[in-house]
């Protein structure tokens, strides 16, 4: 394919539709010299979806609408991989609005750092406030200092040292910081560092970002977090819209499926590990009204 834009930008929408134009607005308006196209993939919305976008939008030619029939999830962005006609991929999320420059700060970091498999900007809240959504990669080890039990050890006999060190919580947001599990709301992707696709169709909703940056990393490649490149996200998750007992099948169903992918060896005690903190989650919730952040 020959390859005639700076970035290609796909915007994946499930109810969260009556943000979508400010996102849209920001891209245009911030994009500067970066020559861009947009996909905006509604997952079957039912608040509205692609009939509450702007008709400004509709007819620029650089905008193209993707209607699903029902919520395929993330993978629905897999079609990038063979359409964008950009050098590089990049999602926004409909909550996000970029600010003047992050496109072109994200591009010339991409281009200037060929070891970068992806990159993130700095994102803030939308009191200007930073907004720390950066992990480490999930491993045996991190997964177990996230369940119940792990989560004492760490808070009564070290401190809290693992929850700081898994979240990044003195990363240092003036100078580019390598972190390798970016958040999505707005992140750059080298076309050849992702390989077959960009989401594994297998993790439609969780754990396709810690699958994602472990496969960076294996394919020798590292993620950054660029601070010349800044967005607002207003954490209007459309997870958040999901029944809670749903998000909770998901997340173990996918959690089992990353690590008998990554860590088969280590799934033989952290599949059965997971099933015990799930109960004991559930236990806590109904005994003392709360459980332990993960």
């Amino acid at each position: 394919m020959n390859n005639l834009l700076d970035i290609s930008i796909v915007v994946l929408n499930w109810n969260t539709s009556d943000l979508l134009n400010g996102a849209l607005g920001s891209i245009v308006s911030t994009a500067g010299g970066v020559s861009f196209d947009v996909t905006v993939i509604d997952n079957a919305s039912t608040d509205g979806g692609l009939s509450r976008v702007d008709e400004k939008f509709k007819k620029d030619p650089r905008f193209s609408f993707v209607q699903n029939g029902a919520n395929a999830g993330w993978p629905a962005i897999n079609r990038m991989l063979s359409e964008a006609r950009g050098d590089y991929i990049l999602t926004l999320d409909p909550d996000a609005i970029l600010h003047p420059g992050a496109l072109a700060a994200l591009l010339a970091f991409m281009r200037s750092h060929p070891g970068a498999g992806a990159a993130t900007a700095k994102l803030l809240n939308p009191d200007g406030s930073p907004q720390l959504y950066y992990r480490r990669i999930m491993t045996p080890a991190f997964y177990f200092y996230t369940t119940v039990f792990g989560r004492a050890v760490d808070k009564y006999l070290l401190g809290l040292r693992k929850w700081r060190e898994y979240r990044y919580t003195d990363i240092d947001l003036v100078n580019v910081s390598e972190v390798e599990q970016p958040s999505w709301p707005c992140l750059i992707w080298r076309r050849e560092a992702l390989g077959p696709y960009i989401v594994d169709k297998r993790l439609p909703f969780y754990f396709l970002d810690v699958e994602m940056s472990a496969r960076l990393y294996r394919r020798g490649y590292k993620i950054y977090m660029v601070p010349e490149a800044v967005a607002t996200h207003l954490k209007s998750t459309s997870y958040g819209k999901r029944d809670s007992s749903w998000r909770k099948r998901e997340y173990y169903r996918s959690l089992t499926t990353y690590f008998r992918t990554y860590h088969p060896i280590a799934a033989l005690w952290v599949v059965p590990l997971a099933r015990l903190d799930r109960s004991m989650r559930a236990l806590m919730l109904r005994v003392i009204g709360r459980e332990p952040l993960r």
